[in-house]
């Protein structure tokens, strides 16, 4: 297959499909079968080539190779366009960073578009591959819907987790390296939430708006990935909430030790503070200055001052200053 198409397949209705070649691609909208056309938006070829499908309306093809997309779903020309994204699975990359799928979905023929590997779609061509995947056009939106959404549920237990963990390192004491860790759970937080909410009203619309597409099976299987979606979207507003309460808690404990820290300085500046007095008055070199001619005079000073800081220190304490 050209590298624009990366499938091109028909399906036999009994869970299996057919890889067909670059010379059977389609040169007008069908109107019978079950033809599923998967195109990388990175090629040039591939928005070319669409363009040409007779049936197929410009305004289709321009949401289809967008260069940004939100979720969502909306009646276009004869059939739905659904923008979805999924967590990013791929080598040395972040979950959070989402990869997008758009599709176009009629009756008997759906186009989907990638920029990045997204292992849902790897996933419905291997069970087509092995006689177990979808059936018809439908079938294959309901099954990658699912398949999104399902996948978001290892990423969000991951943060939950960390977050947990993150809790309970807290409460033994503040360390190196926790808030940076934090940050970065917020941030994947935040970067989730941005998608995951408008994907959840996408999929409901979508519920809304396949009636006529779907059979009651598959309307059901898209009301359970929304109410999965609405799960998870609450989840991550529960996350939010717990990295507001430890960014507090970072503040609160640096607080308490710097307020710990001051006070201790203050405790020793209490007690030095007339001993650095008495140490600058004698220290001064003018005439008449008592015990200069005494040779126990310094020992006398020195033990003078000793006696004066545990004083203080015994007065501070029964004074209850710490």
């Amino acid at each position: 297959m050209t590298e624009f198409v990366i499938y091109n397949l028909e399906l036999d209705g009994q869970g299996g499909a057919q890889e067909l070649a670059l010379s059977d691609l389609p040169t007008q909208l069908p109107i019978q079968g079950r033809r599923w056309i998967h195109l990388d938006c990175l090629d040039d070829l591939a928005k070319a080539w669409l363009s040409t499908v007779e049936g197929v309306p410009e305004t289709v093809v321009d949401a289809l190779f967008a260069e940004e997309t939100r979720p969502r779903t909306v009646k276009m020309a004869t059939g739905l366009l659904v923008n979805l994204r999924g967590v990013n699975h791929n080598p040395n990359s972040d979950p959070s960073d989402m990869v997008s799928l758009r599709l176009w979905v009629t009756p008997y023929f759906i186009v989907s578009t990638r920029r990045r590997k997204l292992l849902s779609v790897q996933d419905v061509v291997k069970d087509l591959a092995n006689k177990e995947g979808p059936r018809n056009t439908a079938d294959i939106l309901v099954t990658l819907t699912a398949r999104l959404t399902e996948r978001m549920a290892g990423v969000i237990n991951s943060l939950e987790d960390q977050l947990s963990e993150l809790e309970e390192s807290i409460g033994v004491g503040v360390e190196l390296g926790q808030r940076d860790s934090l940050v970065q759970r917020r941030l994947e937080t935040i970067r989730l939430r941005r998608f995951l909410v408008p994907q959840k009203n996408a999929i409901n619309k979508l519920y809304q708006e396949s009636q006529a597409l779907m059979t009651v099976d598959q309307l059901i299987q898209t009301q359970e990935a929304a109410n999965d979606i609405t799960r998870y979207v609450e989840s991550l507003e529960s996350l939010r909430e717990r990295c507001f309460l430890m960014q507090e808690e970072f503040v609160n404990l640096h607080s308490e030790k710097m307020n710990a820290r001051m006070y201790v300085l203050s405790i020793l500046s209490g007690i030095f503070m007339p001993l650095g007095f008495l140490t600058g008055l004698f220290g001064i070199n003018i005439g008449g200055m008592p015990g200069t001619d005494s040779p126990l005079a310094f020992w006398i000073f020195c033990g003078s001052l000793l006696i004066l800081g545990i004083g203080q220190f015994v007065l501070m304490r029964r004074s209850r200053w710490f």
